[in-house]
């Protein structure tokens, strides 16, 4: 039963699974990020259903709604990240001032 089990490559696959996951190698999104996935997947279906019949003035809009979105992410992750790194020393320094 246990090589059964062991050789179903279904099986095998959800267990790589849950090993990265556990891992940590799976990439973690943001909540940010995973609103702008869908919101950019979105638009890049709509800029392939419209490319077909070539309206450009749309296809250029979109495009830039998708620039825009990604430039607006980074800013956030990078904010964050700089919160982060401020929280951390402040928290530093406090400890150095308790001492």
């Amino acid at each position: 039963m246990f090589d059964e089990l062991n050789s179903d490559p279904q099986l095998k696959a959800i267990i790589q699974v849950m090993q990265d996951i556990t891992e940590n190698k799976v990439p973690f999104y943001e909540p940010h990020e995973m609103a702008a996935q869908s919101t950019l997947r979105a638009l890049r279906w709509e800029i392939e259903d419209r490319n077909v019949l070539d309206d450009g003035e749309l296809i250029d809009v979109l495009n830039q709604a998708r620039i825009e979105i990604r430039y607006l992410c980074s800013i956030i992750t990078d904010l964050k990240k700089s919160i982060k790194e401020r929280e951390s020393e402040i928290a530093r320094l406090e400890r150095l001032a308790v001492q």
